[in-house]
C-alpha cells in the first residue's frame, strides 16, 4: 500500500484577497507560514517516507516546514504538481473571472481535464516510483482537486473547497485509488489574515 497526503499550500496574500494564482510565484504570507508549521506539527506526528513538492515557492516553503518537521532532509520537486495554468485570469481577482474559467473562454486556461490528466500521470508515477512508501506531497487548490476529482469524481469536483494547508489521504493499494479523507483542517487554527 502506498499512502500520500496532498497538502495544499499555506495562505499567500493573493489567496486572502481573493486572486488568481496560477502559475505566480507568489510567496507565503504571515499567516501561511503558521498554517504550514502547524500542518507539519499535525504530520509529524506520523511516520512519513518522502516530501515532494511542486516547484513553485508557496508550495516549497510549505514543503520545507513539513520535511524539517518529520525529519526529511531531500524534497523532491515535480513540476506535474504545478498550479492550474489560468491563462490571461492570473493576477485578476476570482469573483470578475470565476464565470469566465467556468466558461471555459479564458485565453491560455488550462481545461479541467488536462489538469486531471496532468497531475494523475503524475500520481500514477509517483506510486509506481515510490510504491509502499508514505509521501507527503505540497501541491495547490486545483491541482489537489484533480487528483481528488480523478479518483472520487462524484464526490468532489472543482469547487470543492481545499483550506490552505489542509491535508488530503490517499492510497493506493493493489491497483485501486481510495480518498480516505480530504480538506482535514482542524489542526489548522488560523484559517486567514
Amino acid at each position: 500500500m502506498t499512502e500520500i497526503c496532498l497538502v495544499r499550500h499555506g495562505q499567500t496574500d493573493w489567496n486572502f484577497q481573493e486572486i488568481i494564482q496560477g502559475h505566480e510565484d507568489i510567496p507565503l504570507n504571515e499567516v501561511g507560514k503558521q498554517q504550514a508549521r502547524q500542518s507539519a506539527e499535525f504530520l509529524s506526528e506520523q511516520q512519513w517516507d518522502i516530501v515532494m513538492s511542486s516547484p513553485l515557492g508557496r508550495a516549497y516553503e510549505t514543503a520545507k516546514t513539513i520535511a524539517d518537521a518529520v525529519g526529511i532532509d531531500k524534497i523532491i520537486l515535480d513540476e506535474r504538481f504545478i498550479e492550474r495554468n489560468f491563462g490571461e485570469a492570473s493576477g485578476k481577482p476570482i469573483p470578475d473571472v470565476r464565470h469566465l474559467i467556468a466558461e471555459g473562454t479564458v485565453e491560455g486556461l488550462e481545461t479541467e481535464e488536462e489538469i486531471v490528466a496532468r497531475c494523475f500521470q503524475g500520481l500514477q508515477d509517483v506510486a509506481a516510483t515510490y510504491a509502499g512508501k508514505r509521501i507527503v506531497l505540497v501541491a495547490h487548490s486545483h491541482a489537489i482537486k484533480a487528483i481528488l476529482h480523478a479518483i472520487a469524481p462524484q464526490e468532489i469536483t472543482f469547487s470543492t473547497r481545499l483550506a490552505n494547508a489542509g491535508a488530503n489521504f490517499i492510497q493506493h493499494v493493489d491497483g485501486e485509488w481510495e480518498v480516505v479523507r480530504y480538506n482535514v483542517a482542524e489542526h489548522i487554527r488560523i484559517m486567514q489574515a
